[in-house]
């Protein structure tokens, strides 16, 4: 029976504490901010803990909406809210993820496309890196396991978060379990942390990047199972996509025995991809960024780091413009696969990011950049509509 608000529900504070009324509500820097204008007009809800106790990535907190902390409704901030919006101020963000399985994936990762040299790997590790993105279409897992194995040898293997990929070759069940094994051979590391299909498409065995050929004597779901095979035997201890769409993800979701944890995908402010994100999150899926910066100029032009409004939140953050654009996605709880292989910006792209957040006018700016813009984008790949899956939208549904 619905409450008709005569009297006081049965179920309060029992259940559903995100709501308001619930006596554990905690309330985040949506509405925290304005609590003193909010309790002054009759809208507070009890005492809460300043902006900057309070956790920064809604990924974090309980009542949290959208994809990050983003500005409060301007009709709650009221003029004054609005005039004294926050500027960049000191914080302290979360350094890590909490995945569907209970495992701390590090919201800064170093991506390992194109690194030729390990004495790179060793200095990532010195620096404070420990999520080590890998692939086995990368050509260079030798490289990085160089780099990895004295810190490995030194017995501190378990602060690691090592991540490789099965190839668009490899989704034949035997060529899984052979490419997850020729990985592990080069990387030294014992297991995967987290293993993902690099891609949804599967191409036959020997098939050229320039023109390949579809597979079509193997699905999805014969490619998952020989994953989780690999799961089973101690070889990989968490599974995860990139490059799928929500529909894909959500049809995997719904024959899979062990559910992927994680979508790497490309997400930065022209490419925000919110809706993935978001419905994603609430089905247990932690996206990824790869490409966070725009890419480096590979594939297409990079048209992100010195997109106009980018240097000018840079200049009002006083940070760089890449450490914008990575606390773009860390600060609404994606963690980022940030690639490089120079030193100085190895450091740069780490080194106090978890100490200090955007304001919302600079958040409400980075966020008016999407555009649906990708960088990553080939000939052979056909990108589904963003609307397919989830919730469509209602205008979709009424054929507006």
């Amino acid at each position: 029976m619905s409450h008709d608000g005569c009297h006081e529900v049965a179920w309060k504070g029992k259940a559903f504490s995100y709501l308001m009324h619930h006596h554990g509500f905690h309330s985040t820097e949506n509405y925290g901010s304005v609590r003193k204008e909010g309790q002054a007009s009759g809208h507070g809800h009890g005492n809460q803990p300043p902006a900057s106790e309070q956790p920064a990535s809604d990924v974090h907190t309980r009542a949290g909406t959208g994809t990050w902390n983003g500005p409060a409704p301007r009709g709650m901030r009221g003029a004054a809210g609005q005039a004294a919006a926050p500027a960049t101020a000191p914080a302290r963000e979360p350094d890590s993820v909490r995945l569907s399985n209970g495992a701390r994936l590090p919201m800064i990762g170093l991506g390992t496309a194109a690194i030729q040299d390990p004495e790179i790997i060793k200095q990532a590790l010195e620096l404070g890196y420990r999520h080590i993105d890998c692939a086995w279409f990368y050509g260079n897992e030798q490289v990085v396991g160089d780099g990895l194995a004295d810190f490995i040898a030194a017995g501190r293997r378990e602060e690691l978060f090592v991540v490789s990929k099965v190839w668009n070759t490899h989704h034949r069940p035997e060529d899984v379990r052979r490419s997850v094994e020729e990985s592990l051979g080069r990387l030294r590391c014992g297991h995967l942390d987290l293993l993902l299909m690099h891609w949804p498409e599967a191409w036959t065995p020997g098939s050229s990047w320039e023109k390949p050929t579809p597979d079509t004597e193997v699905t999805i779901s014969q490619t998952w199972a020989a994953m989780e095979a690999l799961v089973d035997e101690g070889k990989v201890r968490s599974l995860g996509v990139s490059n799928f769409s929500l529909k894909q993800v959500e049809e995997l979701l719904s024959g899979c025995r062990i559910p992927p944890l994680v979508n790497q995908v490309e997400l930065h402010p022209l490419c925000s991809q919110r809706k993935l994100v978001g419905v994603l999150r609430r089905k247990g899926v932690q996206c990824v960024a790869y490409s966070p910066l725009g890419g480096q100029g590979m594939v297409k032009p990079n048209e992100l780091k010195d997109h106009p409004v980018v240097p000018r939140v840079a200049e009002q953050a006083g940070k760089s413009n890449a450490q914008v654009l990575i606390k773009w996605n860390i600060q609404r709880g994606v963690p980022v696969i940030a690639k490089t292989a120079n030193p100085a910006r190895l450091a740069e792209n780490l080194a106090g990011m978890y100490d200090w957040k955007l304001s919302y006018e600079q958040k409400e700016a980075l966020d008016a950049m999407d555009a649906g813009r990708r960088f990553i984008d080939f000939d052979w790949k056909v990108w589904a509509d963003p609307e397919e899956g989830g919730v469509s939208k209602p205008s979709v549904v009424m054929g507006l």
